[in-house]
């Protein structure tokens, strides 16, 4: 029933990507502002986005809050983007925004994330949220999501991501992600490059914006197993339900928004939400030292394998498929070092990295190579290892890896 809505939505993808705020604007006017009527909170950041929204979501929603969640892109079900109380919008929902605006959408330049963060919105606004946790989708200053007016904003970590579109420079690529400071409205950073640090400070100070900067020394991991991370932060004591030290700065992020804007909240009523978090494709322990994580750039994976070489005491070992745009000799690099065995896969799709591609360059002919994606899986399965085994690389393996493990979302938890 759904198919011919989300077709004629996924159809937009045709008009590209188009930074600006006037489409959006002109579109949300005609849908009635409906950001104008939900309390928000605004990310924006190379990696972590997604972990710190759902982190702050999930410990709200587990104190009584309502809370709206955007996020992209979705692992399975487009639904899964636009969320309250961890439960995805239902495919009436969807239908009915298409409907009630379609053909506004086909007589204008509307772009699918535009509709997208449109349709997250009017949602919001409709159900009423007690507050709505937005990620940016690219950038910032020019994102579809940066017509809010945030009672906080969040810089997650920054590094070089989408060179092609943000600029070059590290500086270049901060001040993009710095276009959602809003006057007089607080933001909260964990990052520790002295450039991306200056560049913050600077365009903060342009809207006189009071930036709490958390210093990861003061992160300190305890204990990391295959299912769990604990750690404490200052005399503060947390832990986590799944692996992964970047997820610590993420939750303290999270935890330091919490503890700002909703001051009630206690370390037990935080723990509450923690306890309670799970977030899909990020060092997700599909069976016994078997991972997915949808890690696909140089900063992402090196803290990938990292993470398991401290847990096995040993290299890792996985099936990698990444889209062609983020392969690179620093990554490949990584991969070399990083992997005591590492195979190569592929499927279909105009944007991963394909059979020829690979196999015709010199420098992934040193790894091996399966082209299906479900015979390499198999083949690293079977292989008797004592260390941790992962397979990684891209959002656009998920149904594959899922269907692979037997996995299935819960309402609940995604």
């Amino acid at each position: 029933m759904i198919n011919p809505a989300l077709e004629f939505l996924y159809g937009l993808h045709n008009r590209g990507i188009k930074l600006g705020l006037q489409n959006i604007e002109s579109f949300l006017e005609i849908c009635g502002n409906p950001h104008k009527e939900i309390q928000t909170i605004h990310l924006a950041g190379t990696n972590g986005k997604g972990s710190t929204a759902s982190i702050i979501s999930k410990i709200l929603q587990k104190n009584g809050y309502k809370v709206g969640l955007y996020t992209s892109p979705h692992l399975i079900h487009f639904n899964e983007r636009v969320r309250i109380d961890g439960v995805p919008i239902s495919n009436e929902s969807i239908i009915e925004f298409i409907e009630k605006h379609k053909q506004t959408l086909i007589d204008s330049s509307i772009t699918f994330f535009e509709a997208t963060t449109a349709l997250a919105f009017e949602y919001f606004a409709k159900q009423n949220v007690d507050i709505a946790i937005i990620e940016t989708g690219l950038g910032g200053r020019l994102d579809s999501t940066n017509v809010l007016s945030p009672i906080q904003t969040i810089i997650t970590e920054i590094h070089y991501d989408h060179t092609h579109i943000l600029g070059d420079s590290i500086e270049e690529i901060t001040a993009e992600k710095c276009g959602i400071f809003k006057n007089n409205t607080p933001s909260i950073t964990i990052n520790s490059d002295k450039r991306v640090i200056d560049t913050i400070k600077e365009h903060a100070s342009l809207k006189n914006s009071e930036v709490s900067f958390i210093e990861k020394e003061d992160i300190i991991a305890e204990n990391q197993t295959p299912e769990s991370i604990s750690f404490h932060y200052g005399s503060q004591r947390f832990s986590l339900p799944q692996a992964g030290s970047y997820q610590t700065q993420n939750a303290i992020l999270a935890i330091k928004t919490c503890q700002k804007n909703f001051n009630e909240l206690t370390e037990k009523d935080i723990q509450l939400g923690l306890d309670q978090w799970c977030w899909p494709g990020r060092m997700q322990l599909m069976k016994p030292d078997f991972f997915y994580d949808v890690a696909h750039n140089r900063n992402g994976i090196g803290i990938l394998v990292k993470d398991l070489k401290k847990i096995y005491n040993k290299k890792p070992i996985g099936v990698l498929v990444v889209k062609k745009d983020k392969i690179n000799p620093e990554l490949i690099e990584i991969f070399s070092k990083s992997f005591d065995r590492l195979i190569i896969s592929t499927i279909p799709s105009k944007d991963i990295l394909n059979k020829e591609e690979i196999t015709n360059n010199p420098l992934l002919q040193k790894f091996e190579f399966i082209d299906n994606l479900h015979e390499a899986m198999v083949t690293i399965d079977r292989v008797e290892y004592s260390g941790g085994k992962v397979v990684f690389g891209s959002h656009y393996i998920a149904k594959d890896v899922y269907n692979f493990f037997d996995f299935s979302f819960d309402n609940g938890i995604i």
